[in-house]
This record gives C-alpha cells, sequence and structure tokens, in this order.
C-alpha cells in the first residue's frame, strides 16, 4: 500500500512540474526581456542668473574651490545638490569663454 502512496505522490508531482513549465511557451525566452519602464525625460536646465549676482561664488570657482561653490549656493538659494552642481558648472563654462 505504501508503495501505491509514493507512486501517486510521484505521479502528481510530475504532472505538477511539467504544468508549471508549460506555463511559459507562450513567451519568446530568446530575446531581450521586455521593459514597461517609460522613457525618463530631460531634466531642464538650471538657469545661470541665479549665481551671477554672488561674487563669493565666482571667486571660489576661480580658486578652483567647485565644491565649496556648490555648499554656498546650495545655502543661498536652497537649490538641491544636482541643480546647484549643475548652475556652478554652467558658470564655470561661461567664466571660461
Amino acid at each position: 500500500m505504501s508503495g501505491f502512496l509514493l507512486f501517486a505522490l510521484g505521479f502528481l508531482c510530475g504532472v505538477g512540474l511539467i504544468l508549471a513549465t508549460r506555463r511559459g511557451r507562450g513567451r519568446d525566452l530568446t530575446g531581450p526581456p521586455q521593459t514597461f519602464s517609460r522613457p525618463i525625460a530631460a531634466r531642464p536646465a538650471v538657469p545661470v542668473d541665479i549665481a551671477i549676482d554672488d561674487e563669493g561664488i565666482r571667486e571660489l570657482i576661480r580658486q578652483n574651490r567647485k565644491i565649496e561653490a556648490i555648499k554656498r549656493l546650495r545655502d543661498a538659494t536652497g537649490l538641491g545638490l544636482k541643480e546647484a552642481k549643475d548652475a556652478v558648472e554652467a558658470l564655470e563654462r561661461t567664466m571660461m569663454r
């Protein structure tokens, strides 16, 4: 009797495995996986006008102390790190011309 139970249990496990593997047959697994994310929109450029009136930021850029210039701009304007970094780099490019 125990032999029959082992056979039935093995049979049911085999059927379960076959059914589980057949569910994925409709998908093409040879290509790249599908992505459902939307493309990220480009951020608008930060205007350089916000740092023009602060000569201290310009002086820090001239002294090649960009991190301190970013900190000072963030404290003065409340910008985020990325926005302040972009503004300081844009101001640096305009000063190099």
